[in-house]
């Protein structure tokens, strides 16, 4: 993908997560790498844009596997129905955007 500068974080974020549950620091190199670097997010970035997604009802936080190491649940987040629509829209965008 060669033009993502108009992809706001929340946008990746629903786009990577098409591809399933994952925890947030691998959601931040995945949407780093789709992005091509153009959207790094930081911490707060990153949960500023979770809070808000889960506010409109387009992702979920759950509790992923404990930590071998601490015993910490592992915090995980999902599409919901509504997210999975929206992520498959800016992927449809992602692929017929011209270069």
């Amino acid at each position: 993908m060669s033009h993502v500068a108009s992809v706001t974080p929340q946008a990746a974020l629903l786009r990577v997560l098409i591809n399933g549950e994952s925890e947030g620091a691998d959601l931040v190199r995945k949407i780093r790498d789709w992005t091509q670097g153009q959207v790094d997010l930081d911490e707060p970035g990153f949960e500023a844009a979770t809070r808000e997604l889960e506010a409109s009802g387009l992702i979920e936080r759950r509790q992923g596997a404990p930590d071998k190491r601490t015993g910490q649940a592992h915090v995980t987040f999902a599409l919901t129905p509504a997210g999975q629509a929206s992520a498959r829209e800016i992927l449809a965008e992602s692929l017929t955007r011209k270069i």
